[in-house]
């Protein structure tokens, strides 16, 4: 996947040094040349300096070719300029915008843009956190249910998590067990100590909560 990133700030370089890593051809534009020292030395893509939202700059960094276009600079009006010259100006099919005041989201994506606030992100998570027991981590939101992971600390939670299975509240996915990954027949995997992965209901977090904590 080809894909142009604007801005080598602390977003920027994080998010060009991933997709270096998994294989990526990335592009990434910046202001200041010293910037790119936050890049990885493994780093296999390539930098260019100057301006994002300059036409000859983004021509320059093959624009036509790219399949994303991210703008993560550390200035919204900097973001939104550069993001509507990607989507409008050069047609390319995903444009994705850092935007560090929330209050502009519902402005970014009236010019469809797909949008994301460290400060929104960062406060769902911190509320979740806040309602969520320590014993259990939230591996993926889907919807109205969470993957979750924990660990089984006695026989009694045991015992109560298979009647959360066999009631429909608890749908596990996998069980690590004394070294052993189990994929199959995990009611009976549903012992103590055991490392389990599965799906809840956000309705059921707090008595899944419960069982995580029983000692």
């Amino acid at each position: 996947m080809y894909i142009i990133i604007v801005g080598c700030g602390r977003v920027g370089s994080v998010l060009a040094n991933l997709l270096s890593r998994e294989g990526q051809d990335v592009v990434i534009i910046d202001l200041d040349e010293g910037r790119f020292k936050g890049l990885d030395p493994q780093f296999s893509g390539v930098t260019i300096l100057g301006d994002g939202a300059d036409i000859n700059i983004l021509k320059e960094a093959k624009i036509k070719d790219a399949q994303v276009f991210v703008a993560a600079t550390g200035d919204d009006n900097s973001n939104l300029m550069s993001a509507q010259i990607a989507k409008k100006m050069f047609n390319v099919p995903r444009v994705l915008v850092r935007v560090k005041d929330p209050k502009k989201m519902d402005v970014y994506q009236e010019y469809d843009l797909e949008t994301v606030s460290a400060t929104t992100l960062a406060a769902h998570r911190l509320a979740e956190m806040v309602k969520t027991p320590r014993e259990i981590q939230i591996l993926a939101n889907l919807g109205g249910s969470k993957i979750v992971q924990f660990k089984l600390l006695t026989r009694e939670a045991a015992q109560k998590l298979v009647k959360m299975v066999k009631a429909g509240n608890f749908s596990p996915c996998a069980i690590l067990s004394e070294g052993k990954l189990t994929l199959e027949n995990l009611v009976e995997g549903l012992l103590p100590g055991a490392e389990v992965v599965g799906a809840v209901s956000s309705s059921r977090m707090k008595l899944l909560g419960q069982i995580s904590q029983e000692k």
